[in-house]
């Protein structure tokens, strides 16, 4: 390996600890955090409830199970925060420093959200055990094929998340609260990822616009297919989906950035 690879790779590698120290650090408020994402496992009580009688659409109390408990466990794996860090960094000034490290600030944040996964995982794990043991399991896929797509899926929807927020970010060096409309799209989130519902119980029509849009492809896509919901040609159809989407959204990003750091500069931040 050459020079500058075991140099990316050692600044890589100390983002990595800072992280993790980060992290540990503030390990309460990823516990808050953690917490306020069982929404999907309120949604599990009220429609295995419902499902009691007879199944609702193609789901019994079983599927309604699985899917929301896998809803949690994939909110956890691809959860971000750099809206709100970047938000403050650029509103305070903080920007300034980052930009004159050796390491691109965008690196930076990514690499400080996923050391943090781990950690977050971990305190997740026994809240997702309690309802394990609650509602007698998760049915996941069996195909190997499927298992194979769930890692890079699951990357996927990270990633829409990670560039979604880091574009809203960006409207911080022209607004003075971006993270406020992070807000906006939060709760279009909630209603449209399958996050409450699953998708497929929908009206018709609805159902169709919203499994298109990048709030399913990062959160209701790798559920169906973690739950085996999906064929080979839908799983191959949605990562081309997700791959869509976060170009599109990487690009609004990249723009956003270039934009906003002239506008940074310009004021002698």
């Amino acid at each position: 390996m050459s020079a500058s690879g075991r140099g990316r790779r050692s600044k890589v590698a100390a983002l990595w600890r800072l992280g993790v120290a980060e992290a540990s650090a503030y390990r309460a408020s990823l516990l808050v955090w953690v917490l306020a994402t069982t929404l999907p496992l309120i949604s599990l009580v009220l429609w295995r409830a419902l499902a009691e009688s007879g199944p609702i659409g193609d789901y019994d109390q079983h599927g309604f199970d699985s899917y929301f408990i896998a809803a949690f466990v994939v909110r956890q794996l691809s959860a971000s925060w750099v809206v709100w860090d970047l938000d403050r960094q650029i509103r305070t000034g903080e920007l300034s420093a980052l930009l004159m490290r050796p390491v691109h600030p965008v690196l930076h944040h990514a690499m400080t959200n996923l050391s943090a996964l781990p950690l977050r995982t971990a305190l997740a794990a026994p809240v997702g055990l309690a309802v394990l043991l609650a509602t007698g399991g998760i049915s996941i896929t069996e195909d190997p094929a499927m298992l194979a797509l769930v890692v890079p899926v699951l990357a996927l929807a990270w990633a829409i998340n990670f560039v979604t927020q880091l574009a809203i970010g960006c409207l911080a060096f022209w607004l003075t609260k971006a993270a406020a409309l992070y807000d906006v799209w939060l709760g279009a989130y909630v209603v449209l990822a399958g996050y409450l519902v699953p998708t497929s119980l929908f009206p018709a029509g609805l159902a169709e616009v919203a499994r298109m849009l990048p709030f399913h492809a990062a959160l209701g896509f790798p559920v169906e297919l973690l739950i085996g919901r999906l064929s080979v040609a839908e799983a191959v159809a949605g990562i081309g989906l997700q791959l869509v989407w976060l170009v599109a959204l990487g690009a609004l990003a990249a723009l956003a950035w270039r934009w906003g750091l002239r506008a940074y500069g310009a004021f002698g931040a």
